[in-house]
């Protein structure tokens, strides 16, 4: 009876691990994938958020945050914007937050191994009243801009039952908020001697921040009529145009956007069942995201 306990523990311990990481792919282009580009979060002890090692009133309270890129390609520097917001961002509050933008932030390695660096937005000093403990919410966000390269298939061939899967799940998109979910072609329709191919592309935003027209734009106020506006290129054999000259709007209510594609003068002499390559490039935005909170305690010295 021992062996299958082993083998059980073995397993429980192999899913909690693979929790703990990005999603790997078995098949695709990328081997890491998953709704983060780049991640962030407040550095253990910077700030201390112990309730038993309360800050006082003028202490240099330092607040790092971490930054990860998930790429398989480094990120350059100047790329993502971070801040301090709410009352940590408030002088009759606190003093000393800063903004800073990201050093080059190393790509994650084949076995999937991050290499995060650290930015410093402060040190900050609580400059408001204190009576007894009192508690406060440290929070933040980031805001990051670089192009998502999709790699995916197109099949052209005159017969539905050639078509295979456009879209490799996971392992098209790169880890990334912004993806491609699906492609859905249709036959090459051939017409006096010339093909023709028509497929649609699904855009969406699958993350929990908001699409924003640029990194000058982050962090400013955004009323609720503002639309996620970013371009789609697609490049194949072939020239390929998308609607809009590829300019995608998002739907308001669910994020997401259905874009059609067509590729003309095919040559019909030229068709198969094979696999051609098709990259999709969605760019002309950034990505805007809350950094998890963190709380601190502040007791006064008298």
């Amino acid at each position: 009876m021992k062996a299958p306990i082993a083998l059980i523990v073995l397993a429980a311990i192999a899913l909690i691990a693979a929790g703990c990481t990005q999603e790997a792919s078995s098949s695709g282009y990328y081997k890491f994938t998953g709704n983060k580009m780049v991640d962030a979060r407040f550095v253990r002890d910077a700030p201390v958020s112990m309730q038993t090692a309360p800050y006082e009133k003028g202490d240099e309270i330092d607040v790092a945050v971490e930054l990860v890129n998930k790429l398989p390609e480094d990120l350059p520097a100047g790329k993502v914007k971070v801040r301090l917001t709410g009352d940590a961002a408030m002088p009759n509050f606190f003093s000393g937050a800063k903004e800073v933008l990201n050093p080059l932030l190393k790509k994650i390695d084949e076995k999937g191994v991050e290499n995060p660096d650290e930015v410093a937005l402060g040190p900050v000093s609580y400059v408001g009243e204190v009576t007894g403990k009192i508690s406060k919410m440290i929070t933040g966000q980031y805001c990051y801009t670089h192009p998502v390269k999709v790699k995916a298939k197109l099949y052209y061939t005159t017969k539905f039952e050639e078509i295979g899967s456009n879209l490799d799940k996971p392992g098209s998109n790169p880890p990334s908020s912004v993806q491609v979910t699906n492609i859905e072609q249709r036959p090459v329709d051939v017409r006096d001697n010339v093909g023709e191919l028509k497929f649609k592309v699904t855009v969406k935003n699958a993350g929990s921040g908001n699409i924003i027209p640029s990194l000058a734009d982050c962090f400013k106020y955004r009323g609720r009529r503002e639309k996620e506006v970013l371009n789609i290129k697609a490049e194949g054999a072939y020239n390929i145009e998308c609607e809009k000259s590829g300019e995608v709007q998002l739907q308001s209510d669910t994020g997401e956007k259905i874009v059609d594609c067509t590729i003309k003068n095919i040559d019909p002499a030229n068709l198969g069942n094979k696999p051609s390559e098709l990259t999709l490039t969605l760019s002309g935005f950034a990505y805007e995201d809350e950094i998890a909170p963190v709380t601190i305690w502040l007791e006064s010295s008298a």
